[in-house]
């Protein structure tokens, strides 16, 4: 049996690199909690934290400043919450849309991301973005 608890921190500043970190976070998550490689949950937790990551690192950073995403991973035994801040504009008018049809290539992240996890959560506070991803295990 895996481990009851796992925490994992980070700041990422490029999208290469960030998505790559998420990754390896989330491999490190299994391996502490002892889940397989195929566990279907932390499987679409994973496609969620690369959707919202990717989104976050690509829209997040304010225009020609160096500003890294703050990135918290955490595990209780009995799900797993991923966080972002960031300092992007404010994403309020993109949570809701829904999935766009198969001819739009873009758009899809968010909706996709709240159809596999089972909390999807979004604040601005201040000049700040806060995101927080859940998935029972």
């Amino acid at each position: 049996m895996g481990a009851k608890s796992f925490e994992f921190h980070a700041l990422l500043v490029e999208l290469d690199e960030g998505l790559a970190l998420l990754h390896r976070s989330v491999e490190s998550l299994r391996d502490a909690a002892g889940r397989p490689v195929d566990d279907p949950a932390i499987m679409r937790f994973e496609i969620a934290l690369a959707e919202i990551g990717g989104n976050v690192l690509t829209h997040g950073r304010p225009a020609g400043r160096e500003w890294p995403v703050e990135y918290d991973l955490r595990y209780d035994g009995r799900q797993v919450e991923a966080s972002f801040v960031d300092g992007g504009p404010p994403a309020h008018e993109h949570l809701e849309r829904d999935m766009p049809g198969v001819d739009h290539e873009a758009g899809r992240g968010l909706a996709l991301s709240r159809s596999v996890l089972d909390e999807l959560g979004y604040e601005r506070d201040g000049e700040l973005n806060r995101w927080r991803l859940v998935k029972r295990l």
